[in-house]
């Protein structure tokens, strides 16, 4: 449709008559091509810092947020010393309201001279009385942080594995029931697992932690996502978030309203990743900013009549277990973070028309399909390669790499460990 406006410039880049409301439209449109670009760069940049800068920059985080906690747990210790005393808790009510008179007067722009003679004479009653109060009797003992060049340990990666070496031996089992039970997840620090009624947190030793009452329905997928600091679970009810540090559980409401049904989840260094049960199934990526979940993309990654029946990341790649609903025929799709295409694809040669399907990332080692109708691990290099299929007693329902060095395998009696080999 042409304009009717006048036009008033020459665009010398494309030789085009524009107005000066479609000049505008012309400029933005350029404009939004290199924001486009622009995260595209940063996430190329993102790749040359290597997996190690990350490991590092996720342990600088992580120590931030540990420290930050800290600090906040002293500062209510030390203001409940305080609020103990009357005189201090009253002055302390005071400047708070002085506080919220000198916002009110600022936004409402209506200050006069008696405004701040009387803000003045009550901000000095409050020093007055302070200088009459003696100081509490204690001082804080604070110990500095040492580091020293060997605080961490650079190693050496041992990138062989083998599979039945790995799970001959059991490390630590934990018999608890799991019925209803096919998905957990993990952070540096904890396992979480979900059931009908409640969520169990874990640590390293297999040593519960916390029993936290679940009411959202039965649960499909879960991860975490390191930006939020939070697991984040998908049910038949929405989508959720669990703070293993307050032990709170809220609903993602601007995701959970949207028309869609997710079904599998997983996340990047960045961003979340979600995807539906439906035929013909589409990624969709949102990325945490400014306290809310945005849109960036969707990929479409399945045919006609393929869905998603799991999916994980690790580093720049997505996992992709791709179900056919005709036949029940499952393939293992990896894809690229950065673009989504394709870097490889196999047959698994499983035929089964219930989702008994998952996969776990081993890092640098590979990846391992837990194949829950067969009561076995299939084990795949990161080149494509089915390297392994050893059977596996209780049936295993799901898997994760805990740490470096511990493989964790749900299964239909609890969770075991393996030491990685």
């Amino acid at each position: 449709m042409e304009c009717p406006r006048l036009s008033k410039v020459l665009c010398y880049c494309c030789s085009k008559n524009f107005c000066i409301e479609h000049l505008k439209d012309h400029h933005e449109m350029y404009l939004s091509q290199l924001y486009q670009l622009t995260n595209e760069i940063n996430n190329l940049s993102e790749y040359f810092r290597g997996q190690y800068r990350q490991q590092l920059d996720q342990w600088r985080h992580e120590s931030h947020q540990a420290i930050e906690a800290y600090y906040e747990r002293k500062c209510q210790e030390l203001d409940s010393k305080n609020i103990q005393n009357d005189k201090l808790n009253q002055n302390r009510q005071v400047i708070e309201w002085i506080k919220v008179k000198i916002a009110q007067l600022i936004r409402e722009q209506n200050t006069t001279q008696q405004h701040i003679d009387s803000l003045k004479a009550a901000t000095n009653a409050v020093q007055r009385d302070l200088e009459g109060i003696p100081r509490e009797n204690f001082q804080l003992n604070i110990p500095p942080l040492i580091f020293d060049d060997n605080f961490i340990q650079l190693d050496k990666k041992q990138l062989n594995f083998n599979l039945h070496s790995t799970i001959k031996s059991v490390y630590l089992s934990k018999h608890l029931p799991t019925d209803n039970c096919l998905v957990m997840g993990n952070n540096s620090k904890y396992i979480l697992i979900g059931q009908q009624s409640n969520l169990y947190l874990y640590n390293q030793y297999l040593r519960p932690i916390q029993q936290i009452d679940w009411i959202h329905g039965s649960i499909w997928d879960m991860c975490y996502l390191n930006d939020l600091s939070k697991f984040v679970l998908l049910t038949e009810n929405g989508i959720f978030t669990f703070d293993d540090q307050t032990m709170t559980i809220e609903q993602l409401k601007n995701l959970s309203k949207s028309n869609k049904s997710w079904y599998c989840c997983t996340s990047s260094d960045r961003s979340l990743i979600l995807a539906t049960q439906q035929l013909n199934t589409t990624v969709h990526e949102y990325i945490y900013l400014q306290n809310n979940f945005i849109f960036r993309r969707q990929y479409k990654c399945c045919s006609n009549n393929e869905y998603i029946e799991h999916m994980k990341c690790s580093k720049d790649t997505l996992a992709l277990i791709i179900s056919n609903d005709l036949t029940g025929e499952r393939r293992f799709d990896m894809r690229s973070i950065l673009t989504f295409n394709q870097i490889w694809t196999i047959s698994l040669s499983i035929q089964e028309k219930t989702n008994v399907i998952s996969c776990c990332s081993l890092n640098d080692k590979g990846w391992l399909i837990v194949d829950l109708a067969q009561a076995r691990l299939i084990y795949v290099t990161n080149q494509g390669q089915i390297k392994q299929t050893i059977s596996y007693q209780p049936s295993p329902q799901y898997a994760l790499q805990f740490s470096d060095h511990i493989l964790a395998i749900l299964t239909e009696q609890g969770v075991n460990l393996h030491v990685i080999e």
